[in-house]
């Protein structure tokens, strides 16, 4: 649940946006779904996570059993999710994910928190507006605008709570250095440059082709390490990126039958030396009749010389205002007993991951070899970049914080949880049948 802390509002609340239960508007002995320790769940709200735990359960059935056809109801229900029937699993996520909801409402009122009045008017305006959007969508699945303004409200509540733990003048006394640390210890900094041993048409490079991607790479290698400074050996590396981006669409450019890069730019050049001595010729020609004109040509030749050298100080003014480009930031790949490995995805694959947290030192480029590619790459000093304009921004620190202390406060809601009663609404449990959901469309 604690998730939706990062999806406030529009994220969040999506999925009910979507939801059209034909023929399920609720009625008297319905219009609660159950009651947590003495709080009654509004039956707008169980839809809600009711209709949420049932597209999870589709996801995880579809991972279990890639032929599942999450499309065939009867197949669904034979599904089995962590050792229960399909249903029965939604059912139970649906319920403690309401348990949850009464949770952040209680310990909000315990802490004694408030929502200051543009987070009021945030909840307000936004429930108003999607529930006016499409108000027989919502009646006729069971949602009022109340059960928009309590989901809403809940995510906020959340954040708060979330805050007055693990803010920066939090009760459990996190301070910012401790987050800034977890940062830079679950993030890496990198600049590499891939060099592909395929074709353009995605075939393995024969062994000539893989002897010059080789001969490429250990130059490329070279040239790094020669760098006398950090700062000059990230400019080699864009210099490096664009000769291997030239190098490849010239191969595409020979086996598609068409000019490479070269020829196009020797044609060019060829051109504009030509149309140059036409233009030297012509204005000499002038000045033996006509010395104003001669120094009008020159005025031109200034002029083309002046444009040129605004060109290039505009590439130096882009270079200078970022300063990292094509670096890349590589997050620590978090996994539980439930993670199966094709499921991870590595950036840019794991054995460049496995390198740049096993192998790597910081500032010595080197050659990672991997089975389809041979990275030239550095491993650089993170902190460098930790100021408030750049890694280390308002946003990053409150990403951050919410890494380090998400499963903290999901941990404390499932101890808030466990020592609560639940009572469920049979007839409401009986009544709200997740197949019954339909898209609008339909």
């Amino acid at each position: 649940m604690f998730k939706k802390v990062k999806k406030i509002l529009t994220g969040i609340i999506a999925s009910a946006m979507i939801v059209s239960c034909a023929g399920c508007g609720t009625g008297k002995s319905t219009a609660y779904a159950l009651t947590v320790d003495g709080y009654q769940v509004k039956a707008g709200i169980y839809i809600y996570y009711q209709y949420s735990a049932f597209q999870e359960a589709k996801n995880l059935a579809a991972k279990a059993n890639e032929k599942l056809d999450v499309n065939d109801e009867k197949a669904l229900k034979k599904a089995k999710i962590d050792g229960k029937d399909f249903l029965q699993w939604v059912e139970d996520k649906a319920t403690i994910s309401c348990a949850e909801h009464v949770a952040a409402i209680k310990k909000f009122d315990e802490m004694k928190l408030t929502l200051d009045e543009d987070d009021i008017e945030a909840i307000e305006t936004n429930a108003e507006s999607y529930y006016d959007e499409n108000p027989e969508m919502f009646e006729d699945n069971g949602i009022g605008e109340e059960s928009l303004k309590d989901i809403m409200a809940n995510t906020y509540k959340v954040q708060k709570i979330f805050e007055s733990l693990y803010g920066e003048d939090g009760t459990e006394g996190v301070k910012n250095e401790d987050i800034k640390n977890f940062y830079i210890e679950n993030n890496a900094r990198v600049k590499y440059i891939g060099l592909d041993l395929h074709d353009s048409q995605g075939n393995d490079l024969d062994e000539t082709g893989k002897k010059e991607i080789k001969d490429m790479a250990d130059d490329f290698l070279k040239r790094a390490k020669n760098a006398d400074s950090t700062e000059k050996m990230l400019d080699e590396f864009d210099v490096m990126q664009e000769e291997y981006d030239k190098y490849v669409a010239d191969k595409a450019a020979e086996a598609a039958g068409e000019e490479t890069t070269e020829a196009v730019t020797e044609a060019a050049t060829e051109a504009t030396t030509e149309a140059t001595t036409t233009e030297i010729t012509t204005a000499s020609t002038v000045s033996d009749n006509n010395e104003t004109d001669v120094t009008t040509a020159k005025e031109v030749s200034s002029s083309e010389t002046t444009t040129t050298s605004v060109s290039e100080s505009t590439n130096e003014a882009e270079t200078t205002t970022k300063p990292y480009a094509n670096e890349t930031i590589i997050p620590v790949v978090t996994t539980n007993e439930n993670t199966k490995e094709e499921e991870v995805k590595y950036t840019p694959s794991k054995t460049f991951y496995d390198w740049v947290y096993d192998k790597a030192k910081t500032g010595s480029p080197e050659i990672v070899e991997d089975e389809d590619t041979l990275y030239v790459a550095v491993r650089l000093d993170i902190t460098e970049r930790m100021t408030d304009d750049d890694l280390w921004s308002e946003q990053s620190i409150d990403n951050t914080r919410f890494d380090m202390f998400s499963d903290d406060l999901q941990d404390k809601l499932d101890e808030w949880v466990s020592g609560y009663s639940i009572d469920k609404n049979k007839k409401a449990y009986k009544r709200y049948d997740p197949f019954d959901f339909k898209m609008p469309s339909e």
